[in-house]
């Protein structure tokens, strides 16, 4: 029996709308671009979603026959030479592979570029135009992925993270493998989409607790009642100022009829906890500093600045928590967190150990955030940025934040870098001499995946109201593009819930 071939690749990017610094190639470079067989040999590197392909490909002993593989941090919207020359790169080497059986692709699911709101629809399309019908393509998604018509027409499995923080990138890799698996056996499954007009701020909602939990413990019992063969519940990325958006429940069952069904009742499901998803009212920036003040344990309070989140798709470049902090640059012991390629270029040129003062913040998004002036700033140390995850997530992987300088404001410790990126682990202070444990306050700029790493050191952790790109209260954002209606803007009933379709 000839052995079965499948094409493997992907590019993986969460875009955020109202950053506007538009995300190139360099952005994929410093996580790495793997090609042809070096994804093979990558390891983690490559990504971990890629590798639970992988393994499910080498235990069928199918032969993968390796594209172009990348990822970059989030941020603004690609532009349009990212994305033509990842599909140059992979459709030429679809045209040269042979016959292919299959096609797997790694993507987000929330990335946009330049002059497209749906980059992953178009990547899946001009694959589906290049492969023809009778290959089977399955694609792995983030948890906050937009699933567009254009998606899940030129797709015939779908597999998205079930978990928020993200822990279950190689699982969903191995999901997104086993559908095409037991497709060439012979097993073909149909999958059912339902949309839901309605998004949520991600610093609102955790697949650990709370009502999401509950909604996806019901799926998952339905699978491990063997009712459905996977499910999907995506909260779709919230930053995204696009015509087509909306939340999505996706089932793999063995019928139409039950993914129809199933979705449907997931997606009122969903549809009812569209208030709780809002999370919890949001601190103000003051109200969290008395409580550190008024903090009489040895553990850190959590500042959760999520509106800059660079996991999320900001700038990282707001100074805001910073400018409140400074009138007690005395008294409490303080981690902050900018960046600003100026300050870090000026700090570098003083050198460690000089003071001055510094012009921090609102050098990428100046019409989101303003800059600070901090006064008799020591340079407290120099860096090259790279460091380890601390964990869970992608434990022991390394990053690298562009040159960082830490700089010292009384008591107030700032790591100040060139690229703002995976700021919700403890090792993006740590790794540079700022021990968040030792701290009275912490300023996170994450929206939940800092919570593993942070829960067990933190007295308590506060979603705080600040500015930024990814702003918590969704409905302060600019939005100029998005469908109408849209909770929570605008109340929604049931009726508003799309019909139950498989399209393939």
């Amino acid at each position: 029996m000839q052995t079965k071939r499948v094409f493997v690749c992907g590019i993986v990017q969460e875009s955020n709308s109202f950053n506007p610094a538009y995300a190139t190639l360099d952005d994929f470079i410093q996580y790495g671009i793997f090609e042809g067989d070096e994804i093979l040999t990558s390891g983690k590197k490559c990504g971990m979603t890629v590798n639970g392909m992988l393994k499910i490909l080498s235990d069928e002993q199918i032969t993968p026959v390796p594209g172009v593989s990348t990822r970059a941090g989030s941020g603004g919207p690609l532009a349009d030479s990212v994305v033509e020359w990842f599909l140059d790169k992979n459709i030429n080497a679809i045209k040269q592979a042979g016959k292919l059986d299959g096609v797997l692709v790694s993507l987000h699911g929330a990335t946009m570029s330049e002059s497209s709101g749906d980059v992953c629809g178009d990547i899946l399309e001009k694959i589906r135009q290049t492969v023809g019908e009778k290959v089977v393509i399955s694609a792995a998604f983030d948890l906050h992925a937009n699933i567009t018509e254009k998606i899940i027409k030129n797709t015939d499995y779908i597999s998205g993270y079930q978990m928020y923080p993200h822990l279950d990138l190689y699982e969903t890799g191995i999901r997104a493998a086993q559908r095409v698996v037991e497709h060439l056996k012979g097993i073909k499954s149909k999958v059912a989409r339902v949309e839901i007009p309605m998004i949520a701020p991600a610093h609102g909602y955790t697949t650990e607790k709370g009502s999401l939990f509950d909604l996806m413990s019901y799926a998952k019992d339905l699978k491990a009642q063997n009712k459905i063969v996977d499910y999907n519940i995506f909260q779709v990325q919230p930053w995204l100022d696009t015509e087509k958006m909306s939340s999505t429940t996706i089932i793999t069952a063995k019928s139409e009829e039950t993914a129809k069904t199933v979705a449907a009742e997931l997606a009122k499901k969903e549809f009812a906890i569209r208030h709780e998803l809002l999370g919890t009212p949001l601190f103000d920036i003051a109200d969290v500093i008395q409580k550190a003040l008024d903090n009489k344990s040895s553990k850190p309070i959590v500042l959760v600045d999520s509106a800059d989140s660079p996991n999320a798709g900001a700038c990282g470049d707001s100074a805001a928590v910073l400018k409140a902090l400074l009138p007690y640059r005395d008294k409490l012991s303080c981690a902050v967190a900018v960046t600003d390629i100026a300050a870090v270029d000026k700090a570098f040129e003083l050198g460690v150990g000089a003071t001055a003062d510094f012009t921090l913040g609102g050098s990428i998004a100046p019409k989101l955030t303003s800059p600070v002036v901090v006064k008799n700033a020591v340079v407290k140390g120099l860096h090259d940025g790279t460091f380890y995850m601390h964990g869970p997530q992608e434990r022991g992987q390394e990053r690298n934040i562009g040159k960082t300088a830490v700089l010292k404001a009384g008591k107030i410790l700032i790591n100040v870098s060139y690229y703002g990126k995976c700021e919700g682990d403890k090792n993006f202070y740590s790794n540079f001499g700022i021990e968040p444990e030792f701290c009275d306050l912490v300023s996170v700029k994450a929206c939940t995946s800092f919570r593993a790493g942070y829960e067990p050191i933190s007295a308590e952790i506060c979603n705080t109201n600040t500015p930024g790109a990814a702003g918590p209260v969704l409905t302060d954002m600019p939005y100029e593009n998005r469908p109408v209606p849209m909770f929570p803007f605008e109340e929604i009933t049931e009726e508003h819930i799309s019909e139950a379709k498989c399209y393939r």
